[in-house]
């Protein structure tokens, strides 16, 4: 028997059974292959060539290069929800990935308990609802593209353990819902931080992101034909570079501020899709991250040909914004339901890295690249 296999039963056993014990089983899933199609000038390396790169998951650094590779974002996940009642239940999900070697692990559990029709409480780990796909951005089957565009979900941190308060309610037609969270995370290990050390010569044994005080709220607003969200949060960051000797770089910590708004709107055989977001820092610098993505799909019986464009830039208010970081990623692909709950997709990527070269801010580099695959529900 695997490790999967033992997890889901020990997972059921230490549930408790009662009159109206309800168990439900659930999952999600993506075998995507891909690969990036040249060469580019290595921009941390003046006179050297490398195979381009595309980062398809930043936050756990599932990458593309010229070797066809499934482990960049291929997924399998599974889910179970315990009723204890009408009221109470509890969700515990486990993740197996391609880039860790399909190695499964609890990434979300979580309680809800529903007070009335329009009031419900959650507390345990999900996602930071900072973006308007973020509670679904592994969800392949949720959205037209291959991935949420990567250079705009791109964040260090992207879970937390805290707490939610959801209400619902009606304005005329239109259906809303605000959600107020609260929450930390203690991202020991971080993948990505320890990645970009690397990337720039570093020798660290470790990186320890933490993100704390995590607040904010977000208000959904739905019609017949369009859905939007609004986002803001705020949150306290810290970083420990734990060095090869056991030495602890300096650090200063620093505030940041999430504001955001995305959605969908369909008209005719048409969907627009968008999501623009404004990150701040309160560091010495003034940082900042305008970002924003929209995406037009044609809705054409089981297929849906779409167009992508996303862009990140970087700038600093309290000194020149000039020769910072700078991307745009332009994406063409289809997507084909060819089962009710399965589907299809190709894509196209041509990733535009716009920084400035000597000094350093262009560490992405260009990349072209193909990915296809299957994304599925069960």
């Amino acid at each position: 028997m695997n490790k999967l296999n033992l997890l889901s039963l020990a997972l059921v056993a230490a549930l408790p059974t009662s009159a109206y014990a309800e168990l439900k089983i659930s999952g999600y899933g993506s075998l995507i292959a891909g690969k990036t199609l040249g060469t580019v000038n290595d921009p941390l390396n003046p006179g050297q060539t490398r195979d381009e790169i595309l980062t398809a998951d930043f936050y756990d650094v599932g990458q593309y290069d010229n070797d066809i590779t499934f482990k960049a974002e291929s997924i399998l996940a599974v889910q179970a929800t315990y009723s204890f009642s009408p009221e109470l239940s509890m969700t515990a999900q486990l993740v197996a990935k391609g880039v860790d070697d399909f190695s499964p692990e609890f990434d979300w559990y979580y309680v809800t308990y529903q007070a009335t029709d329009n009031l419900s409480f959650m507390a345990g780990r999900r996602n930071i609802p900072m973006y308007y796909f973020s509670e679904y951005a592994e969800v392949g089957y949720a959205y037209p593209w291959m991935r949420p565009p990567s250079n705009l979900y791109w964040w260090q941190v992207t879970q937390f353990d805290g707490a939610h308060v959801m209400y619902s309610f009606d304005i005329g037609d239109y259906s809303s819902t605000i959600t107020a969270f609260y929450g930390n995370e203690y991202s020991n290990d971080n993948v990505e931080m320890l990645y970009y050390d690397k990337l720039y010569g570093g020798s660290a044994q470790t990186v320890n992101e933490f993100w704390t005080d995590i607040t904010g709220f977000n208000w959904n607003v739905s019609g017949d034909w369009f859905d939007l969200r609004f986002v803001y949060f705020q949150n306290d960051r810290d970083r420990e570079t734990i060095q090869q000797d056991g030495s602890i770089n300096p650090y200063t910590p620093f505030s940041q501020t999430f504001i955001g708004v995305g959605g969908s709107a369909t008209l005719s055989d048409f969907t627009l899709l968008f999501d623009m977001n404004f990150v701040e820092y309160d560091d010495a610098v003034g940082t900042e991250f305008p970002t924003y993505l929209v995406s037009l799909v044609y809705n054409w019986g089981d297929f849906q040909p779409y167009i992508a464009y996303s862009k990140a830039d970087h700038e600093r208010t309290k000194v020149p914004t000039e020769d910072l970081e700078e991307h745009y990623m332009l994406s063409y692909g289809v997507r084909y339901d060819f089962l009710p709950n399965a589907a299809l997709k190709l894509q196209y990527d041509d990733f535009v890295d716009q920084g400035h070269e000597p000094t350093g801010w262009a560490y992405h580099g260009d990349a072209r690249a193909i990915s296809f695959g299957i994304d599925f529900v069960f």
